[in-house]
């Protein structure tokens, strides 16, 4: 139990140092409500930011529900090409066998680490390693299923806006996937445990041993993915009230920051990665999930009409083009 608490407690402190850069981003009240979609008019982001009450421009039936509406670029052809491509090569770098040998032990604090957070019994580590798939599953689910199914499809009735969420949720999943799976596969780091193969604790025929996976320490595609699911919940949320905008909102980000270090600690805890293992795949999964939705989507705001038209106007004899800027 000892050290069931420090792997807790370092959970803990992960959760603490992700979730402090959040809270500016998600406390965008304005723009977040300015995607929401009424059926007749909606407040802009300047009229709420100056004061504007919301019940000034819903229904206290509609508040709660009003459509979404999205405001980004558009998933695109060649996105989803890079989808399919990234989907591929994950997949490829699972049948692929990584050579075994190259990468074996720990390297700056990995063996204080493994030896503080390291479980016990074999099947406590079972365990811990069970707990981290079932998490990593949920992390991973949450912006697909959740997000885009059942709060954008579903309760908020805009399919285009869920059609988009699952569009960029799978492309970002896929890509974090993929590299890792390229990265696992060439460095061929041995695992933990693989140092306990043919040893009392652990037979050298068991299936753990005898797996490719034993050399795929390097780095943490629990991690990498966990991180990745909890960073694409967040930034839908600096966007998007998909849980109706604040707290709820807010809540939802800091759960699945916290479900994705508790994936990365048990990872450490059921010995099947060094320390250094689920930082870097952290660190990836959550450079992954924030920075691909912005850069190819977020950053690319088209909620403000442009300030220049053009229109057809009758005129003696024809028509003539006019305009105003």
């Amino acid at each position: 139990m000892a050290r069931l608490s420090k792997w807790l407690v370092a959970a803990g402190a992960c959760i603490t140092v992700l979730a402090n850069p959040l809270g500016s981003a998600l406390a965008r009240p304005p723009e977040a409500v300015a995607a929401l979609r009424p059926e007749v008019g909606y407040p802009t982001a300047d009229e709420l930011a100056n004061g504007a009450e919301l019940h000034a421009f819903f229904s206290p039936r509609d508040i709660s529900r009003a459509r979404l509406r999205w405001n980004w670029r558009r998933f695109s052809t060649a996105e989803y090409v890079t989808t399919g491509l990234a989907a591929s090569t994950a997949l490829a770098a699972q049948v692929i066998n990584p050579s075994p040998g190259r990468w074996r032990g720990g390297i700056l604090f990995d063996e204080d680490a493994r030896d503080s957070l390291r479980l016990g019994s074999y099947q406590s580590r079972r365990m811990a390693r069970d707990v981290s798939d079932v998490l990593v599953a949920m992390t991973v689910s949450y912006p697909v299923l959740v997000d885009g199914l059942i709060a954008a499809n579903w309760y908020y009735e805009s399919p285009d806006v869920a059609e988009q969420l699952i569009l960029i949720s799978t492309e970002t999943l896929a890509i974090t996937a993929a590299v890792q799976g390229v990265v696992s596969t060439a460095v061929s780091r041995e695992r933990p445990y693989g140092r306990t193969c043919g040893t009392s604790e652990l037979g050298g025929d068991t299936r753990d041993c005898e797996a490719t996976g034993r050399h795929r320490s390097f780095y943490s595609g629990h991690s990498s993915m966990a991180f990745a699911g909890a960073s694409l919940v967040c930034i839908n949320r600096a966007y998007l009230p998909l849980h109706g905008g604040g707290v709820p909102d807010a809540a939802t980000c800091v759960t699945a920051y916290a479900a994705a270090a508790t994936t990365a600690a048990l990872r450490v805890a059921g010995d099947m990665h060094y320390a250094s293992d689920v930082m870097v795949g952290a660190s990836w999964g959550t450079l992954a999930g924030l920075s691909i939705p912005w850069l190819l989507h977020y950053r690319h705001d088209f909620s403000t009409p442009s300030s220049f038209a053009t229109y057809l106007v009758p005129f003696p004899g024809g028509v003539a083009m006019g305009g105003h800027f």
